[in-house]
């Protein structure tokens, strides 16, 4: 359990002021605590007589200091200090949250050799505001060439490598530090590139019915993969029309349609799309979303 006094070091955020603005009302400040911790949070300079703190408007205690035991989330909220008249001689914002574990990196490239995604989770989460550095360098690079990792997207936990350096024996080194008011932690992870490729699901999937219980299954490749003619890819298609555990895979294709044959009248079939580097490197693909067609019965 740690304990927490809070005297003048509380974060000003603000001073606020009444309508009459020759009055100027004590200023609101920020006070950040980890969930589970006990604080004891003095009224002005700890040596006020006759005060009492209130929660949300409503009293809690008539002492010149406020004690929270083992404070979890529900504690969160504007806690006022006033005199018995009623004034007020301070208030103080509390925020409950965690120090930033070590966050978990995961690593991918859907545009492989043009550009990598990593993007890391924190457990628990922080739920303070958190801000998050994140650079690269090659593992025998100097400190002077770290490169910034670019936001991506709308994520704050989420970023892009622009830079790939394809074909390397060294890994590339991805540095993820977690800032919050609490603390501070940093994750190192090595990525050889060929390792994470990962396209995205193949596009625009879809299937003819043929004469004698046949289909025709065509489809794109992702519109994320840079060149898909110097950088090929192959493909995986599953198809079922029952329960979707029992769907068989057939593959690898590397043209973007093949033909169903074998297929029962009267059966509607759910067909789905995957890609992987020509090569083998990486990992599969996600399936594309299903598409069904139905063998008709005449």
């Amino acid at each position: 359990m740690c304990l927490i006094f809070v005297f003048g070091a509380l974060a000003i955020t603000s001073g606020v002021f009444s309508q009459d603005t020759t009055t100027l009302l004590p200023e609101t400040r920020d006070l950040f605590v980890a969930v589970g911790s006990s604080v004891k949070i003095p009224c002005s300079d700890g040596e006020e007589k006759g005060v009492e703190w209130r929660f949300n408007s409503s009293v809690l205690v008539s002492s010149p200091v406020l004690s929270i035991q083992n404070s979890s989330l529900k504690d969160q909220g504007i806690y006022t200090c006033h005199q018995l008249n009623g004034d007020l001689i301070q208030t103080v914002s509390l925020h409950l949250g965690y120090p930033p574990s070590l966050p978990d990196v995961y690593c991918w490239s859907p545009s492989y050799p043009k550009r990598a995604i990593c993007s890391w989770t924190l457990t628990p989460d922080p739920i303070l505001p958190t801000h998050y550095i994140a650079t690269y360098r090659s593992f025998s690079d100097t400190l002077s060439s770290v490169r910034q990792c670019q936001k991506w997207g709308e994520q704050d936990r989420q970023c892009a490598i622009e830079e790939l350096e394809i074909f390397s024996s060294e890994p590339t080194l991805i540095n993820i530090t977690a800032i919050n008011a609490l603390g501070s932690t940093t994750r190192i992870w090595p990525i050889i590139f060929e390792q994470i490729v990962k396209p995205d699901p193949p596009v625009n999937v879809s299937a003819m019915v043929m004469p004698g219980r046949k289909m025709s299954v065509h489809w794109g490749p992702p519109p994320t993969w840079p060149d898909p003619a110097k950088f090929l890819l192959k493909y995986a298609v599953k198809f079922h029309w029952g329960k979707p555990e029992m769907a068989r895979t057939l593959g690898p294709y590397e043209s973007n349609k093949m033909i169903l044959s074998g297929l029962v009248a009267g059966r509607t079939y759910y067909i789905q799309i995957s890609a992987k580097d020509f090569l083998d490197d990486g990992q599969i693909s996600d399936w594309s979303e299903p598409i069904s067609a139905t063998i008709p019965i005449n």
